[in-house]
């Protein structure tokens, strides 16, 4: 069963339990989800009054980035789990790196896909109806928060990791996204 068809409570307490996923990065992936669904209904309210390209697209790359984050939300999970199962079993040095090269890749998917979030909520904000650009504020601030938390994600796995150039080129995604989305909030509220 994905985390999507669980309810709500049901994922709550499966983070509160001595199970090691979901964790962070699931957690944060359904934060994302939750920032494009804020944003998507601006979009949605707003065609409904109006017709609006811009609008039209940032709908549906809002669509489609909620679907990835939940989509990243189980392959997070996944991910953890393989990082727990190596450790344990005091797998070769190779597995263990494997596994914590995608447990930390999948968080870097995270951020990005959140920052596109953000992106659609500058479209949303300005564009969408002012009724509801609390939403679309709510929606950048949760997305900044996803891609924030990724990154703390990102930064201790990096520090376990032996392969440089990975890391290197993992970093750099990183602050792209962080930069990416500080600017995306900067436009929607000022801050």
């Amino acid at each position: 069963m994905t985390y999507a068809e669980r309810s709500v409570e049901a994922f709550l307490s499966d983070v509160a339990s001595p199970r090691v996923a979901p964790s962070a990065g699931a957690t944060t992936a359904l934060t994302g989800a939750l920032a494009a669904s804020l944003c998507e209904m601006v979009c949605i309210h707003t065609s409904e009054r109006e017709t609006s390209e811009r609008l039209a697209d940032a709908r549906s790359e809002l669509h489609d980035r909620r679907e990835r984050l939940v989509s990243l939300a189980d392959a997070d999970g996944t991910a953890v789990d393989e990082v727990q199962t190596a450790f344990e079993a005091d797998s070769d040095d190779d597995h263990e790196q494997a596994a914590l090269r995608t447990a930390t890749d999948i968080p870097v998917q995270i951020a990005e896909a959140a920052r596109d979030v953000a992106d659609c909520a500058v479209v949303a904000a300005t564009d969408g109806t002012q009724n509801a650009r609390t939403d679309a504020v709510v929606g950048v601030t949760l997305a900044r928060a996803a891609v924030d938390s990724a990154a703390a994600i990102v930064r201790d796995n990096l520090a376990l990791l032996d392969d440089d150039a990975f890391v290197t080129e993992t970093r750099r995604r990183i602050e792209r996204a962080e930069t990416d989305v500080a600017a995306a909030v900067t436009s929607v509220t000022g801050n």
